[in-house]
């Protein structure tokens, strides 16, 4: 026997809850299946001996105002990032040394980086964040890679080094594996310019949530109804009509309703069968944006240490396991807690080793910036997006050379009575929890269009 609703929405994550708010809002009534047993998809908080730590997405930006008018309508409290002292360099040297000295060594590298990402606003203001295939270079620039662009530039090693390091720290995969255009189109969904790749004022990673970032979907689950989610369902055929889908989950289970929104990753929706199938051009865009690579490492000590000394508690290293840190203490607590990121090659590297291994290797790495109290963590806990089977992939997907001129026009439209979720789908903060709610929002609006 089938169930029935107005609307079906595949996936509980951000979009998806997003979408069953707005559409509850405007009188319809959704219901979610979601395949795992939880809420929250690329986000997830786990609370161990009273610390949440953030497994999976993390910070909001100073413009990401959907996301500041939702915490505030679910009463979850946002607090700002820790910034306060120097960060603790390695860039192709073997001498760790501290954020001025740094500065003042490269002068003549910085000045270069500068350049370069001002260059770099410039092209991405050309691109249309909702059609980038429309940018007046859109063709040069999705036919080669962004790694190329900037090896052609004529760098200085260190600034070249510096670039790669903040890029992949967005896009989670090196610069040689996407198009300029899907770099530039980052930057332009964003709305920031360079401000993206900074963790200053501006930029995507200056907020966070009071109790952990799951308490925005475990609250939104509850104003949406879980009585409107069903768990492991995981959904494997999507029939579809003008006017009517049924969706079969695992175990022949089926659901029917008027209009469906996928509000899950495009390489996940992929993986779903269609009938009718839906085009060529379709399936083969979800075949050329994978999920990219992350692995987060959190060291917990007694205090943080590193502020009595100066230090912000982030790194920058061409080194590795981690090529970037972060201050992640939380107010209220008086354990110190730096988080290790560990990106593209760095995560698909490292993330391969016994979990025993990873974590001291990181810990030496932390040890060599910030000092012999980094070398006695009271713990370490780590998390990785690929290894969960309902997501695959961390925060970012990305299109390859000629992805976006090829096959990017089929990314969001809606497909008769299928409309498509996720932050990949979003025009505004495309991969950030900002994202996911436009695109949630958008998808139900563009039901509601539907059914009028």
């Amino acid at each position: 026997m089938a169930t029935e609703a107005d609307v079906i929405i595949v996936g509980a994550g951000l979009s998806g809850l997003m979408a069953a708010h707005t559409l509850i809002k405007a009188g319809k009534e959704p219901l979610i299946l979601e395949a795992d047993q939880r809420v929250g998809g690329r986000i997830l908080t786990e609370v161990i001996d009273g610390i949440p730590f953030e497994l999976g997405a993390q910070w909001i930006g100073d413009t990401h105002y959907r996301m500041q008018a939702l915490a505030e309508e679910l009463a979850v409290p946002i607090y700002e990032q820790w910034e306060e002292g120097e960060s603790s360099y390695q860039v192709l040297s073997e001498d760790v040394i501290r954020e001025d000295e740094f500065y003042s060594r490269n002068a003549a590298a910085m000045k270069q980086v500068e350049q370069t990402l001002a260059a770099i606003d410039a092209m991405a203001q050309t691109v249309p964040a909702d059609r980038p295939w429309d940018a007046p270079q859109a063709l040069q620039w999705d036919r080669v890679t962004a790694g190329w662009w900037l090896d052609e530039q004529g760098l200085d090693p260190v600034a070249r080094e510096l670039l790669e390091i903040c890029i992949v720290g967005i896009l989670a995969v090196p610069t040689t594996e996407v198009s300029l255009l899907t770099m530039l189109y980052n930057i332009a969904t964003c709305g920031v310019g360079a401000e993206l790749y900074a963790e200053s004022e501006g930029g995507a990673q200056t907020k966070r949530f009071a109790g952990g970032s799951s308490e925005i979907p475990n609250k939104l689950a509850e104003k949406v109804g879980r009585d409107r989610i069903v768990f492991g369902a995981f959904v494997q055929t999507i029939e579809h009509s003008p006017d009517s889908v049924t969706v079969t989950v695992r175990g022949g289970q089926q659901y029917r309703a008027k209009q469906v929104i996928v509000a899950i990753a495009p390489t996940l929706a992929g993986r779903i069968t269609y009938d009718p199938p839906l085009s060529g051009k379709r399936d083969q865009m979800t075949q050329r944006i994978p999920q990219a690579h992350a692995v987060k490492v959190f060291a917990v000590y007694d205090e943080p240490f590193w502020r009595a000394e100066g230090l912000n508690g982030q790194l920058i290293s061409s080194v590795g396991p981690a090529r970037m840190s972060n201050d992640t203490c939380v107010p209220g607590n008086d354990a110190g807690i730096i988080l290790a990121f560990l990106e593209g090659p760095q995560a698909r590297e490292f993330g391969r080793l016994p979990k025993e291994e990873l974590h001291a290797k990181v810990v030496e790495e932390l040890t060599l910036h910030f000092g012999p109290k980094a070398a006695k963590p009271i713990s370490v806990v780590s998390g990785e997006w690929s290894e969960r089977p309902f997501t695959r992939g961390c925060y970012n997907a990305n299109f390859n050379t000629h992805g976006w001129t090829d096959f990017g026009q089929t990314l969001a439209p809606p497909i008769g009575s299928i409309k498509w979720a996720a932050t990949e789908t979003a025009n505004e903060w495309s991969a950030y929890m900002e994202g996911a709610n436009e695109a949630g929002e958008r998808a139900a609006k563009e039901v509601l269009e539907s059914l009028d």
